[in-house]
């Protein structure tokens, strides 16, 4: 794979070495090459036990792999997005480019950067897009791109570091013959019985905080624990969630040994030339293996006061998001469903153009977080969460993709998600509470929204008993 990449990573190494001695600072190197088409989650099982490796199996036949590190833009706090634009279009300004692909980057963003980070989320920091030392990109069954980059400082020597990249690649290649596959252990999860109280309390003081005034919608998450026995295999996870989840984007994210993974539904926002699109997802209902009940439950959600309303918030909220930032903006004139494997959600689309002097980086900032996984008022429900919560979402929730030099890329919100440390998982779920809402019912909508994860975690799971451990 990488012999295609090593004429022109050649060219970009050497001009990027006269670049940066004449500069005084390092200079980015980006060389690509269109490939025949590959098996991206292959590929990944194949390097990601070796490097951080990201994984993103888009929702329009959009894939990315990127291996190892290049260089990181990294942002912290509520300037997050800005700075790590800011990096960004620095790098690329100043970037020696060679080949037909543009250069790549993959990330993601904490959802809330004013609270603490647990350590289960060492190395997912504020905000990071990675560029990889070397992406594959897929775009439909016939086009694919290898990209390559280095990141070259004064004096290198540009032999030297062409060498290293292509072994590295071609060695842990060649590593990866001789091992075999990995087992899976069997799988425990912990949701225990004072879990529900404590959902219970926190949705309650939800509900009297909506009673007061100080907020109308509050997006409460929780979180759960699975272990194994044996090192959970990310690969296998992925392509579990791939075969079950078709209408959801499936990524993978590799942080110091670490996993960030999921299969999520809601498009924050895609981007290409020059055009967006997003949704507004919120109002959910479970679905039925039966044709007749599962048309019910749609209905039902369809003609749900509680739901309509959830849903309002969100659409109205995103509509004032977007037109300081985009014009020729067209919306749906009312919700429909949108029908995944076990939930169902009202959604809304919107499309547009992004004003010529903004970025999809500046979109991001501008629509996060939407009231679909915040609430309404921002700062008000933030204010809630951070105190009541108890829960670190980390990236949970919070702004995922990648993007492109062109200003092309596809950023989703991250649900369905959660964080793996080897041989322990940290799984996310939450659901919108406005006034009426039902604790019981929103608790078990959280369980029916960890089932996605839960899948891809143990295929062979019976369901979780409420209240206690359970061995899969």
């Amino acid at each position: 794979m990488v012999e295609a990449i090593h004429s022109p990573l050649r060219f970009a190494i050497q001009g990027a070495c006269r670049s940066a001695s004449q500069k005084g600072r390092p200079v980015l190197a980006v060389a690509g090459v269109s490939v025949p088409t590959v098996d991206m989650l292959s590929l990944f099982a194949r390097y990601s036990p070796q490097m951080d490796a990201s994984l993103w199996l888009g929702l329009k036949k959009k894939s990315l792999l990127g291996l190892g590190v290049a260089l990181e833009c990294t942002g912290h706090g509520a300037d997050r997005f800005t700075a790590v634009s800011a990096e960004w279009h620095t790098l690329m300004e100043n970037a020696v480019v060679v080949g037909d692909a543009a250069p790549v980057a993959l990330g993601g963003f904490r959802f809330d950067a004013a609270c603490p980070a647990s350590s289960i989320w060492l190395g997912f920091t504020d905000g990071v897009l990675v560029i990889p030392r070397l992406t594959i990109f897929q775009d439909g069954a016939d086009s694919c791109h290898i990209v390559a980059a280095d990141h070259v400082p004064p004096g290198a020597d540009a032999a030297a570091r062409l060498q290293a990249i292509l072994s590295t690649f071609s060695r842990r290649a060649d590593d990866e013959k001789m091992t075999s596959p990995e087992q899976e252990g069997h799988v425990s999860i912990f949701d225990p019985e004072e879990a529900k109280t404590q959902w219970h309390g926190l949705v309650n003081g939800a509900m009297n905080a909506i009673s007061r005034g100080s907020a109308r919608k509050i997006v409460a998450a929780r979180a759960i624990q699975a272990t194994s026995t044996a090192p959970f295999t990310v690969p296998n996870i992925v392509r579990r969630l791939r075969a079950e989840n078709s209408k959801a984007a499936v990524f993978a994210f590799g942080r110091r040994g670490a996993y960030f993974v999921g299969a999520t539904p809601e498009i924050l926002i895609t981007a290409s030339a020059g055009s967006f699109q997003t949704m507004a997802l919120a109002g959910s209902a479970p679905r039925s293996e039966n044709l007749e009940q599962d048309a019910l439950l749609g209905q039902a959600l369809l003609d749900s006061d509680k739901d309509q309303i959830e849903h309002d918030f969100v659409v109205q909220a995103m509509l004032r998001a977007l037109k300081p930032y985009c014009r020729k903006i067209v919306a749906d004139s009312a919700p429909s469903l949108h029908k995944l494997r076990k939930v169902q959600h009202l959604v809304t689309h919107f499309s547009g153009d992004i004003l010529p002097r903004k970025s999809l980086l500046d979109v991001v900032a501008r629509l996060h977080p939407t009231p679909a996984v915040g609430g309404v008022p921002t700062e008000s429900a933030l204010a809630f969460l951070r105190e009541h919560e108890g829960v670190d979402r980390g990236w949970y929730a919070g702004p995922v993709g990648w993007l492109d030099a062109d200003g092309n890329g596809e950023f989703m919100v991250a649900l369905r998600s959660g964080v793996i440390h080897r041989q322990t998982a940290v799984l996310f779920a939450g659901c919108g509470l406005v006034a009426g809402s039902d604790p019981v019912k929103e608790y078990q909508e959280t369980r029916l929204k960890f089932s996605t994860m839960l899948d891809g975690l143990c295929p062979a799971r019976s369901s979780a008993k409420a209240g206690g451990q359970t061995t899969h």
